[in-house]
């Protein structure tokens, strides 16, 4: 049995409804006097709701059954807050059947924290990874509560009621109902975690200090002077800061504290931290930073989450906020920031001081800044939970070097990407790979190169509506710039259109006002963008008053270029943003168009196969290939694992060099015929001959292929020929991170070389592959050759759910899918598979 210094691999930190972090982990035979104590402080209601009878105390035989389990038949998980016992679950599985039986107790002075519901998820997912698929319970017909833990977790439930007992069972299945109550559940609590960090009670600051220029002081300095709940200071050797008394150590501080600003040596850190989690603090914001140290991070945190503390940082530069209701400055700046509607997450803590100081002179309001430092614990995942439901925050902007939980990541900032716009910048790690583009464009987060592009595409976004279309009005006085801005625009995927009325060098700045309100009227009109150039210095500002009068509280985004201009508002306050230059202005009209096309298609969340499937079927493909000791499945198996998931193969035979004419008669001309282990190309020599429309043109083609393959022409396949068409590769990879991608473009032998791919998280929905075609060359050569993409959009539908539901699949090639008007054949498909799920169980993967 695991001992508390062996953490079992079910361990894990957990967020309750209310914000406390919690322990979910294994009972032990150390739990024994635990487990007794939590029974005897429970309520006599509680105990029979249990156990259905009075049963005051556990017996040593019930401490034995509860305590040594196997964690595959038998599991029982407890919950620990602060240490303290407050929760435990088990499930034992009924002899000879793939069902158990779950129940749970939780603690009367911790009911309705969404502890029960925890427990059943995670229980769930221990049960389908030992090969159980439905749980029972029975549940007294008066313990509404805990009927309603059942109902909610969004599976579907079979009752049975009888003598005042309602007996439950359901298939642990994972429905999207299901997946939605996780979600659900995980976003209120990581939610009021975040706020319980970000909106404390009372703040100390550990290492203030008022010696010039080191960062205790510029800490100190800022988190005083712009603060609106109380601050304390800790230094050892101060008794005094200015007017305000010192704390000599964290134990001498009030009772009330909830937040920790950390700025100490580095070889203080731990002791900081464990006296923070003997204080019961809910947070730590940890400007130290731990390069080139020994301090053992990851140990630290684990600690720290353990006992309810979660941390930003290391090396984080703070956390900000100008809100009047929220007002904190826990930041290395020197500066107050302009209040708005702009929440910032950066990992990197050195940029953070040039991001701001560009916010300021912007005037781009801020509703949030969090510098995450090293990212140890709280994470950009954790940031948008609260954000999503922050109604001062409109556009969140993120700039990350590194993906935590990328699955995650996807999950969350998806569903808020559909009420709130992400720009984000990527780099280090995480611009890695197609994989992470995938994750960008499936979550529709808005990717953008730099942190400058970066805030003023959150600025527009923060004050303008997204065009409804691409074409965008450039009105101008000038030619040259008007030029420039067409490019660019084009450039960014938009149209650039001539005003109903355009301007000349001759036009007043009444002009440009009229020409906004024409164009803003016009309905072929999407977007303006307005660049002025002066005749003379102070045309500048005489011409902007104008544009702000004459675009303020459009329902179309108009931005401005004022050459000779900074950029900001085009007047102070103003919610018409200015550029220098007119190459900013479209960028970030294209990026808001992008998003806005997203809302409309990839968004949608009919995310699912479009025809019926059979994923049993698929399952004993896989099973049959990998327990003969293969990676790849021979012809019929590939054919059988596609055609489970409604995905066609031609009509193709294995053969050999003797029996290959005979076979290619059986099946008729024209044929294909294809070496198995065949060279890269489209050619006899490299194993691959085409357009066979006679007996004796197979056997001179069969010639060639032994002659330049030898034994490599062994085994061969004779295919039906498919009608010409568009060719095109639909290709599914297992990420490590991700799980699957399905990537397409065009195909052929040439499919690598022309380099046309677009990728999305599988599965997708029909919706999401249409406009993946429309990303490459594919859908343009469908439409030139007069073919309906619908039957292309069902293949790639199709194959990225069967990558999705099977993880052994780790790689999936469909090259060439040969679209005609006779419709979209496979007629090549290479299958590589896993000899274990290195993803684990579906369910499991959503609660990490």
């Amino acid at each position: 049995m695991p001992s508390p210094a062996d953490p079992s691999p079910w361990e894990s930190t957990v967020v309750l409804g209310n914000g406390d972090v919690a322990v979910i982990r294994p009972l032990t035979p150390h739990d024994r006097d635990a487990l007794a104590s939590f029974h005897r402080r429970q309520s006599k209601d509680s105990i029979y709701r249990r156990y259905f009878s009075p049963k005051p105390e556990l017996s040593d035989r019930d401490l034995d059954h509860f305590t040594h389990i196997d964690m595959t038949d038998r599991v029982a998980l407890a919950v620990e807050l602060h240490g303290d016992f407050i929760a435990w679950s088990s499930y034992e599985r009924w002899p000879g059947r793939s069902e158990a039986e779950a129940a749970f107790m939780v603690d009367d002075a911790h009911q309705g924290e969404g502890i029960a519901t925890l427990m059943l998820e995670h229980l769930a997912a221990i049960a389908r990874s030992n090969g159980i698929d439905r749980f029972t319970a029975e549940v007294l017909a008066d313990n509404r509560p805990m009927l309603a833990v059942f109902a909610k977790a969004g599976w579907p439930l079979q009752r049975r009621f009888d003598s005042g007992v309602v007996d439950l069972d359901w298939e642990l299945a994972t429905t999207e109902a299901f997946l939605d109550s996780v979600e659900r559940r995980e976003q209120r609590a990581d939610s009021r975690a975040v706020v319980r960090l970000l909106i404390p009670r009372a703040i100390a600051v550990i290492g203030a200090s008022d010696r010039p220029g080191s960062v205790g002081a510029a800490i100190w300095d800022s988190i005083t002077a712009n603060t609106s709940v109380p601050v304390h200071a800790v230094n050892p050797a101060r008794t005094m800061l200015g007017d305000r008394p010192c704390h000599a150590s964290v134990a001498d501080l009030p009772d009330d504290i909830s937040l920790a600003v950390v700025a100490v040596p580095a070889q203080h850190l731990d002791d900081t931290i464990d006296a923070c989690i003997a204080r019961r603090m809910r947070g730590a914001i940890v400007i130290t930073s731990v390069d080139g140290t020994d301090v053992d991070v990851a140990a630290m945190v684990a600690r720290a989450r353990r006992n309810g503390l979660r941390i930003i940082g290391p090396s984080s530069m703070g956390v900000a906020s100008a809100r009047p209701d929220a007002s904190l400055q826990a930041a290395l700046v020197r500066f107050t920031l302009p209040v708005g509607h702009v929440a910032i997450s950066m990992q990197s803590g050195s940029l953070a001081s040039s991001l701001l100081r560009r916010a300021r002179d912007l005037d781009l309001g801020i509703s949030w800044f969090v510098s995450l430092g090293d990212k140890a614990d709280v994470s950009a995942n954790d940031l948008l939970q609260f954000w999503e439901e922050d109604t001062n925050t409109r556009v969140v902007a993120i700039y990350t070097e590194s993906f935590g939980n990328p699955r995650k990541f996807a999950r969350i900032a998806r569903r808020v990407s559909r009420t709130k716009p992400i720009v984000a910048v990527r780099t280090g790690s995480a611009s890695v790979g197609a994989a992470s583009s995938a994750l960008y464009q499936q979550a529709g987060v808005i990717e953008v190169p730099t942190v400058p592009a970066l805030l003023d595409t959150a600025r527009v976004l923060a004050t303008q509506p997204h065009p409804s279309g691409p074409n965008i009005a450039v009105i101008s006085n000038s030619r040259s710039p008007t030029v420039l801005a067409a490019a660019a625009l084009e450039h960014a995927g938009l149209i650039a259109v001539d005003p109903p009325r355009p301007l000349d060098w001759r036009s007043s700045a009444d002009d440009y006002e009229y020409a906004i309100e024409t164009a803003l009227d016009d309905e072929q009109i999407h977007g303006l963008l307005v660049i002025h150039a002066p005749a003379v210095e102070g045309d500048v500002d005489v011409a902007a008053a104008h544009i702000h009068r004459a675009a303020g509280g459009a329902g179309k985004p108009v931005v401005a270029v004022l050459l000779g201009g900074t950029d900001g508002p085009v007047v102070p306050g103003s919610a018409v943003p200015a550029f220098a230059f007119p190459e900013q202005a479209a960028a970030v009209l294209g990026h808001a168009y992008a998003y806005g096309r997203w809302l409309v298609s990839d968004s949608a969340i009919e995310i699912g196969p479009v025809r019926p499937v059979d994923p049993d079927a698929a399952r004993r493909v896989i099973d049959h290939v990998v327990e003969d000791g293969r990676s790849e499945p021979r012809l019929e198996e590939c054919r059988r694992l596609l055609e489970a998931y409604g995905v066609t193969f031609p009509a193709a035979v294995e053969a050999s060099p003797a029996t290959a004419v005979e076979t290619a008669n059986a099946i008729g001309y024209p044929v294909a015929i294809k070496a198995v282990r065949r060279r890269p190309g489209r050619s006899a020599r490299s194993g691959v001959a085409l357009d066979i429309a006679s007996a004796s043109a197979a056997k001179r083609a069969l010639d060639t292929i032994v002659e330049a393959l030898g034994t490599d022409a062994d085994e061969l396949i004779i295919q039906s020929m498919a009608s010409p068409g568009v060719d095109l590769r639909v290709h599914c990879e297992h990420d490590e991170r991700l799980g699957a991608i399905v990537s397409v473009g065009l195909g052929g032998a040439q499919a690598e070389v022309i380099a046309d791919r677009t990728s999305r998280l599988a599965p997708v929905s029909p919706a999401v592959a249409r406009t993946m075609l429309a990303e490459t060359r594919v859908l343009t050569a469908l439409v030139e050759a007069d073919i309906d993409p619908s039957a292309v959009v069902d293949v790639i539908v199709q194959a990225a759910q069967l990558a999705s539901d099977h993880p052994r699949v780790r790689d999936l090639d469909l090259n060439p899918v040969i679209a005609s008007s006779d419709g979209t054949v496979v007629t090549d498909a290479i299958i590589r598979l896993a000899d274990d799920d290195a993803d684990g169980d579906s369910l499991i993967r959503k609660l990490v």
